[in-house]
């Protein structure tokens, strides 16, 4: 009961993905990146092994169409797998097992694949693939975050019986900004772990968060004249998020009431 697009951005080289699913805690279950910044994700019935083991096998340099073949060789159940694998060359590979439950499938392009099962139908993943084509010039999470929410448009997850089911957990995170030898480090990850309704909360989480990107740059890069996260905030995002009262005790000081926090400071 799960639907995903894996998805590259041609220009930056960046990969990223974006899964929903009724089940919950669907972000740390499913999807995984290989320290040379491969992706794989695992979803059906789950085999949370695949994750790790295609990971380390793409790190090793294996191809994606070899690592599929090395998962139907290890795994005895791999016919109740669904599994996406795509690679910071852009090669991919992506697998429907037959004993996932209908409706299951997938469909690939150039730089993507959208998958899934338990859908209302093959327009759900045909919706994904579309948006994400359709948006080639958005920043890449944004594409994903879109996409996931077209196959919820589309239908989303719809059983046998017609019976809908919502998503109650969802995530979107790219990787790959660093140019300096670090691809598996993340750009922007949003995670919904239990929501009723999961892709709307994920919008909504996104559109504050996805900003944040060249602030937590900054940080790297340049954290002695760095302004505070209250600042920046106030300054850069379109729709601030709410505050809250900090703690008596931050770090080594105290901090009085109304106080911001130190610069840089995440609390």
């Amino acid at each position: 009961m799960t639907y995903t697009i894996l998805g590259q951005c041609s220009e930056t080289g960046r990969l990223g993905y974006a899964i929903a699913t009724v089940s919950l805690n669907v972000g740390s279950v499913c999807p995984a990146i290989s320290r040379s910044g491969d992706l794989v994700v695992s979803q059906a019935f789950t085999n949370r092994i695949l994750k790790a083991e295609g990971a380390r096998k793409l790190d090793e340099g294996i191809g994606a169409d070899a690592l599929m073949a090395h998962f139907a060789s290890i795994d005895p159940h791999f016919a109740y797998r669904q599994v996406g694998i795509l690679r910071r060359s852009g090669e991919l590979a992506a697998h429907s097992g037959e004993a996932c439950h209908d409706w299951k499938g997938h469909h690939t392009g150039a730089g993507w694949i959208a998958m899934g099962n338990v859908l209302a139908g093959e327009q759900v993943v045909a919706a994904m693939g579309e948006r994400f084509e359709a948006t080639s010039a958005e920043p890449l999470a944004e594409r994903l975050m879109q996409a996931l929410e077209a196959g919820r448009d589309a239908g989303g997850q719809t059983d046998g019986d017609d019976r809908h089911y919502t998503e109650r957990s969802a995530r979107v995170a790219t990787y790959g900004w660093d140019e300096e030898g670090y691809p598996e480090l993340t750009e922007v990850d949003v995670r919904v772990d239990v929501h009723e309704t999961a892709i709307a909360e994920l919008r909504r989480q996104f559109d504050i968060i996805a900003p944040l990107t060249p602030f937590q740059h900054m940080k790297s890069e340049n954290p002695a004249t760095l302004m505070s996260p209250d600042q920046w905030e106030d300054l850069h995002l379109p729709a601030r998020p709410p505050r809250h009262d900090r703690p008596p005790q931050l770090g080594h000081r105290r901090a009085r009431a109304g106080d911001p926090p130190p610069a840089g400071e995440d609390g």
